[in-house]
Parts: C-alpha cells; sequence; structure tokens
C-alpha cells in the first residue's frame, strides 16, 4: 500500500509525462508550465498534432509512440520548422525501457486503462515518484506495483481526485487510527433517474458531466457509477483499508472531494475545486504546497452542502466492484476489461446505456477466477472478459 510520509527533501527538477496528449495528460503539462519544471521525456498515443505541438514547447529529450508510422509522422512535422529531433521510440519494450532509466525526478502516469499496466509498473522500477492516475494499473495489480516501488525506492503519490484527497488527510497519520474511508461522488448527469429513464439516455448525454472535465471513457464510467467502483477498489489496493469500510456518498456539489472517518469518530474533509490540477500540482510537490493564485472557496456563495446514500439498484455496478474486490484474484482486472469492452459498445451505438451495467454484471457470471495476480495473470483474465463480453452483446445483437 502507499508511503503516506512523502519524502520532505522532494524536489522535481524534471519530468516524464506518459500519456501526454489526454484529458489528464494535457492538464498535467498545465501544471509543469505553471511551475517550470522542464520535461524530459513523454508519450502519446494517437493525437499527432497535438503531440507535436507539445514537443515543440517542451523539447523532451526523449518521446514514445505507438507505432513506427506515428513515430515518422512525428519526425516530419518537427522536420517542417526546423525543430530539434529528441530520440523517437516506438517499439514498446523501447519506451518502458525508456521509463525505468529516465533521468526524470517526476513519473505522471495519466495513459488511460489497463494498457497502461505495463507502464506503470515500468514506473514503479525506476526508483522515482510516480504520480499515478491510472487506477485501472492499481486495481489490477496493486500489491506487484508496491512491491516494486519498495525494491526501487520509489514512491507513489494518487492523482485522483478523491485518493489524493484521502492521501492528503491521511498524511502523517496511521492507518490504524481510521475506521471509515469516506469517497464522495457527484452522482453523474443522471442522478435521481429511473431504469425506465436511463434506457434512453444517449451517449451524447452520458458524456455530459456535471463538474468535472475527462475523457470519454471515464465520463461514461462516471454515468454509470462504475468510476466509483473502481475507485473504492483502489482505495482499497492504495490504503489497505477492507472493502466494507469504504463508504460511497454522493455529493452533488463536488466541493468535499473525500474524507476520513477515524477511530474516535471525528472526521478529516479535503474541500476544494473541482479541478484535476489541484491533484496534479500536489503530487508534484508533496509534502509541500504550492501557492495557487486563484480565489478562495466562497462558503457563503456555495451555502450549503448535500450528501445521499447511493442507488445501488438502479446503478448496480457500484455492488459488482464491491464483490469484485471481495473475490480477488484477477477478477477486479476482468472487471476492468468487461467494462472498456461495454462502454466501448455503447459509445459506438451497439447497445443502450442500462446494458453496459447489464453485460459487465453478466460477463463476470461466466469467467474464470485466477490467483497469478501479475502482468501476465492480469493480461489473460482481462482477455478472456473482453471476448465473453463482446460474445454476450454479438449474441444480442443478432436476436
Amino acid at each position: 500500500m502507499v508511503n503516506l510520509h512523502p519524502n520532505p527533501r522532494f524536489r522535481a527538477g524534471s519530468a516524464c509525462v506518459l500519456g501526454a496528449t489526454g484529458s489528464v495528460g494535457t492538464q498535467t503539462l498545465d501544471v509543469l508550465r505553471e511551475l517550470h519544471i522542464p520535461v524530459s521525456m513523454m508519450t502519446a498515443g494517437e493525437n499527432a498534432e497535438l503531440f507535436a505541438s507539445l514537443v515543440r514547447e517542451f523539447s523532451p529529450r526523449v518521446v514514445g509512440v505507438l507505432t513506427e508510422a506515428a513515430a515518422k509522422e512525428l519526425g516530419e512535422r518537427l522536420a517542417e520548422d526546423g525543430h530539434p529531433l529528441p530520440e523517437i521510440l516506438w517499439r514498446g519494450d523501447e519506451i518502458l525501457d525508456a521509463v525505468r532509466t529516465t533521468d526524470a525526478d517526476l513519473i505522471f502516469h495519466s495513459i488511460a486503462g489497463l494498457a497502461g499496466l505495463p507502464a506503470a509498473l515500468a514506473a514503479a522500477d525506476s526508483g522515482k515518484r510516480v504520480a499515478m492516475a491510472n487506477k485501472e494499473a492499481v486495481i489490477a495489480c496493486g500489491e506487484l506495483i508496491f512491491s516494486r516501488l519498495a525494491a526501487s525506492g520509489g514512491e507513489l503519490i494518487p492523482v485522483d481526485s478523491e485518493h489524493s484527497a484521502i492521501f492528503r488527510c491521511l498524511e502523517g497519520h496511521e492507518l490504524r487510527d481510521v475506521n471509515r474511508l469516506l469517497l464522495t461522488a457527484s452522482g453523474g448527469p443522471f442522478y435521481g433517474k429511473t431504469k425506465e429513464e436511463l434506457a434512453l439516455v444517449t451517449a451524447e448525454e452520458a458524456l455530459s458531466h456535471p463538474t468535472w472535465k475527462m475523457g470519454r471513457k471515464i465520463t461514461v464510467d462516471s454515468a454509470t457509477l462504475m468510476n466509483k467502483g473502481f475507485e473504492i477498489i483502489e482505495a482499497v489496493r492504495l490504503f489497505g483499508i477492507p472493502e466494507d469500510r469504504v463508504k460511497v456518498l454522493i455529493h452533488r456539489q463536488s466541493i468535499v472531494h473525500s474524507m476520513v472517518e477515524w477511530a474516535d469518530r471525528t472526521v478529516y474533509a479535503e474541500m476544494g475545486r473541482p479541478d484535476m490540477r489541484d491533484c496534479i500540482r500536489y503530487a508534484a510537490t508533496a509534502p509541500r504546497i504550492a501557492e495557487v493564485p486563484v480565489p478562495p472557496l466562497d462558503f457563503a456563495s456555495i451555502g450549503s452542502l448535500t450528501f445521499a446514500e447511493p442507488d445501488d439498484e438502479t446503478f448496480p455496478l457500484l455492488n459488482a466492484a464491491r464483490e469484485a474486490v471481495r473475490i480477488g484474484g484477477t477478477v477486479p482486472a476482468s472487471l476492468i476489461a468487461a467494462d472498456e469492452e461495454a462502454v466501448e459498445a455503447f459509445l459506438a451505438g451497439e447497445i443502450g446505456f442500462t446494458e453496459v451495467s447489464s453485460f459487465v454484471v453478466e460477463t463476470l457470471g461466466k469467467i474464470g477466477i485466477y490467483w497469478n495476480i501479475n502482468e501476465e495473470g492480469a493480461a489473460y483474465a482481462a482477455g478472456e472478459a473482453r471476448r465473453v463480453c463482446r460474445s454476450l452483446i454479438e449474441r444480442t445483437r443478432r436476436m
């Protein structure tokens, strides 16, 4: 589990950003600009035009892309204006080796999904501070990540807003003094809707999150409450707290980012603007807190803060996540993969919104359970879950 005592002497001389063109990646670069932290390495997926502009701006010495064609295109784009070419890597093993041996002090991991697991393990091997925004890697192989961090002398700071909040509340304290962790959830765009109403919602509606700026997949997961289910498992992995002591509360204002209830039943809460850059900034500077020129919270204008129980019947993926972490083994990895497959089908117009939950739950009832919790075991279980979920979707479409 995570070390609650971040290195007090840490100063980021340079950073490595994995997944630089995604939602969290671009917000990470906003923070690095603000803090004047140079970037020595960055990787990206498919947005070649944006990536080329970022490479021109930050001038990293090493960059990584997914394919040889992408490497060629990036080189050509940079050569057009005479920009000095960085070392451009596209083979997966070369990129992972570069992460393990990076000279950066700080690695921001913002690659989305289970695809980010190999990079998470490589970052853990580096011996550096890892600012972890990839919850799927922690959920699938958290124990392995932490054992590698311990071996390398590295440290992990969570970037997810809820777990960043809990980390800040717990920092310097002892986990034995904790009674419960209280995760807050906005409730997504469909809070209060019935199952019948949810059956009619569109992908466009699901992608309209009321408060947070996020990528497409995580925005849909927020609408189904799958994301909050993942965060339950992530909290178990990060903080070593049993699942039944992690409570979810619907908090529509998104001001309280999460809370810690202590053994004496007093509660610490972390509050602030709903802005991922606050979590990213803290991961870059902890245990120091950087000054930010933004207006303070105006509690009089906010007026009131409300909390409510989640509707587990209408949003069944919360309980699916609890069941997955209770069973253990590779089931959490299978849950992630089944959800990735179902959400992709929903966004492609193949299935309805409520069918995302149905297919995920049905998939979990049909998969094998494996106990080899390593990169290969997680990949095997995830592949099986994707195949099962896809076959269920195809069978339904033929009916």
